[in-house]
């Protein structure tokens, strides 16, 4: 896949139309809006994501990016030494275990899980036979997004560095459309949000390209956001799931 086109791939996995379920999904800011959080706490909610929630799912993308590419070295020559696993060692399953144990949540475990399979489904549909993407849905049918996100940007030629910022400016996006149907903020005042962010954003992701194993995944946590979104699993009205 030449450059333009993995431009272009990495611009495909940043459209909000993505068929992967992901517009019902407001990044945890619904429950934060019916916990009390108001217009002016949005942008610190954002850059608040991106210091905790996001420093641990760029960094497992990249990490399921690298296995990926792995993956495909080692079916293209099964005797070629890649410097990765050996053919049949589990590659995804334990990034999963690794962010299950970062993320206390169970309604944030399985928001994400919700988003991944979504993800799955959008992989295997563009690019069938991909043996990364196989060997994802074999190890983990029901994977968080940012593991499912990880092996098909691998797939599609996206680059590490634009995964990881793929990942922080999503997580920002859905915060900032999320907000525009749930508070009265100006939609050119959102806009905004996204390119303040832009330094946060690049430090996150130049942070997860440090990560090599499961075991250097960080482990960050953000209570009000957990408790967040437990409450709203028991909620009879909403816009979004999470």
């Amino acid at each position: 896949m030449g450059v333009s086109a993995s431009a272009l791939a990495g611009f495909l996995l940043a459209d909000s139309r993505l068929p992967s379920g992901a517009y019902a999904h407001s990044a945890g800011l619904e429950p934060a809006v019916l916990g009390g959080l108001g217009p002016g706490q949005v942008y610190g909610y954002l850059l608040s994501r991106l210091t905790t929630v996001m420093r641990v799912e760029a960094a497992a993308a990249v990490l399921a990016h690298r296995r990926a590419v792995l993956a495909l070295a080692q079916a293209q020559d099964e005797s070629t030494d890649t410097g990765g696993s050996p053919p049949g060692t589990l590659a995804f399953a334990p990034i999963e275990a690794a962010l299950d144990a970062r993320t206390p949540a169970e309604a944030q475990r399985e928001a994400s899980r919700q988003l991944g399979r979504g993800m799955l489904r959008l992989a295997v549909t563009l690019v069938p036979g991909n043996p990364a993407v196989a060997r994802l849905a074999r190890e983990v049918p029901k994977p968080t997004r940012p593991v499912a996100l990880g092996v098909l940007g691998a797939a599609l030629g996206v680059p590490e560095l634009e995964l990881a910022l793929l990942c922080c400016y999503d997580d920002a996006q859905s915060v900032v459309a999320a907000a525009l149907k749930l508070l009265p903020i100006d939609p050119m005042t959102g806009t905004r949000w996204i390119l303040d962010a832009g330094t946060a954003m690049d430090d996150v992701a130049r942070a997860a390209l440090t990560i090599h194993t499961e075991d250097d995944l960080p482990a960050l946590s953000a209570p009000w956001m957990e408790q967040w979104a437990q409450e709203h699993t028991t909620r009879t009205r909403r816009l979004f799931v999470a």
